[in-house]
């Protein structure tokens, strides 16, 4: 089963920027994109079921990046993220404009092109990557 997505873009100082049925080289430049700037990169699955993962978002600014994937099961939407259960930290970083738990937020940027990976080649990401 073949997967349809739809990549966007939107960082600062650009237009936002959309593309239907992107490569994977279209993928990992609109990443690299977002990871000397901030803003968001965003990459939706096209007619997704009716249960099952739909989105998955990276925003980032300063170095810190938020991910996040949108799914639904019979009980509605749900967000997972990445969440650092060994961290105590309760700071709080800011990520255009919202305050984010710096335990759910990432500065390693490979790890986020890993997840974007996974998600373009399976639909999904595993639940011990984002939980």
């Amino acid at each position: 089963m073949t997967i349809e997505y739809e990549l966007s873009r939107l960082c600062s100082g650009e237009k936002y920027v959309k593309i239907k049925s992107p490569t994977w080289s279209d993928v990992l430049f609109f990443l690299e994109r977002l990871e000397s700037s901030s803003g968001g990169v965003y990459i939706r699955i096209i007619d997704p079921s009716e249960f099952g993962p739909e989105r998955l978002s990276v925003e980032g600014e300063n170095g810190f990046y938020l991910v996040t994937l949108l799914e639904y099961d019979e009980s509605g939407g749900d967000v997972r993220s990445i969440w650092d259960d060994t961290s105590s930290s309760k700071e709080n970083i800011i990520i255009l404009g919202n305050y984010w738990p710096k335990r759910q937020l990432t500065k390693d940027f490979d790890h986020v092109t890993r997840i974007f990976k996974e998600f373009f080649d399976t639909g999904n990401v595993s639940t011990d990557v984002l939980n």
